[in-house]
Parts: C-alpha cells; structure tokens; sequence
C-alpha cells in the first residue's frame, strides 16, 4: 500500500499461496517445566562444610594433586599453557617415579596422554623433580598432631609471563637490519627452488658432456 501526503511508498511482501495463517501455541503449561534453585545458598555452605570436613580428614594431604604443564588445543589456542589433566606414564618414568608410588605422593597420572615434543616431556620431567624436593613423605604414625601444615590451593601453580614490551634503545643491529628486503628474498628462494635445481642439473650435465669430450 502507498502512504498518503507525499510519503515513500511502504514496500511489503504479501503472503504467497492460500496457506494457514502462522498462530502456534507453544507456550502450554511452561508452569510443569520450570525449576527453581531457592535452595542454591544453602546448597553452597553445605558444600563449603564438605570441603572443609575432606580436608581436616585427608590432612596433612593437600586436597588437590600435582597437574602437568600443557598446552591448549587447536591453532588458535596453542601458545597458551595450562595444567592438564594428569602425567604421562613416559614423564613418570625418566622421573623416577613409579605409576602406584605417583598416586601415593599426590601425583595425578593420565595413561592415555602422550609426549609429542621433546619440549613439553623435559618441562614436566623438571616439574616432577621439583616436586620431589619439596615433598614431604609421612609414615603412618599414632601421632596427634601433623608435623606439617597442610597446603590449600593450586600445588606449584602456573606463573603469568609478562607480555607487556617495555621501552628500549634500538640496537645498532636492529638499525642495520633490512627486514624488507630479507622478506622478499625468503620468498624468492623458497618460489625459485624448483627453477634453481633444474638449472644446477642442466649445468651439471653440460659439464660433464664437455669433459668427456676433452677425453
């Protein structure tokens, strides 16, 4: 329809075919499905009391276990690290340290992990040797009182690096550096590869035709 009084003319679609006019009643008795959780603040101290009662029976055992150092999955996420979910029975072993033994000091093993780089098996080797200086070992004793405090919190946590660059002097080095020219020259001889060794095998072959006709 158009608009009176000089307007722009208001385009709109009509509905194609002599279909049933949408009217759907999707809202019948939403009142059976809903579900509240009134009980949520009571649900949090009743678990902060349950923690609290794990962790005077476990004591002096920290309440959490020692995580490997990993990196994140997929391209877009694989220059960051985080704790996995457990050792590698390949990490265990060039540590020393036995699969059952591992469990008693606290040690969380995962046996389907797998080492793909040299890297990542030397940092958690060095975190488990670490790891071992630090440990203190009970026996089992009828003694009232621990003789160490138990620890809360994340065992060995992840230290943040630093991503801020702070201000510097350029180097001479730096100031000499062509680094659009050095660019340019990468891509050349990585497209011209194919071109350079066909012609070193050309000149190749002419030599050798040539110094056995000298022959």
């Amino acid at each position: 329809p158009l608009c009176l009084l000089g307007q722009r003319a208001a385009a709109t679609m009509p509905l194609k075919r002599n279909n049933i006019v949408p009217n759907g009643h999707f809202h019948k008795d939403w009142q059976r499905f809903v579900r509240c959780y009134f009980n949520q603040p009571g649900k949090k101290k009743s678990r902060r009391i349950a923690r609290r009662k794990r962790n005077a029976d476990i004591a002096p055992r920290p309440p959490q276990l020692l995580r490997p150092v990993v990196r994140c999955q997929t391209f877009k996420y694989n220059t960051k690290q985080r704790l996995g979910r457990g050792f590698s029975l390949e990490e265990l072993k060039q540590a020393g340290i036995s699969r059952k033994k591992a469990l008693s000091m606290g040690i969380c093993v995962d046996h389907r992990r797998r080492n793909r780089s040299v890297e990542s098996l030397q940092a958690n080797v060095q975190r488990l040797s670490e790891y071992k200086t630090k440990v203190v070992e009970i026996k089992k004793s009828g003694d009232a009182e621990p003789p160490v405090q138990q620890l809360v919190g994340t065992i060995m946590p992840l230290s943040k690096p630093d991503l801020r660059t702070r201000a510097r002097a350029i180097t001479a080095e730096e100031k000499a550096a062509q680094v659009f020219k050095s660019m340019r020259v990468a891509r050349a001889d990585e497209r011209l590869i194919g071109a350079r060794k066909r012609r070193a095998e050309l000149k190749a072959a002419e030599a050798a035709i040539k110094k056995s006709k000298k022959k």
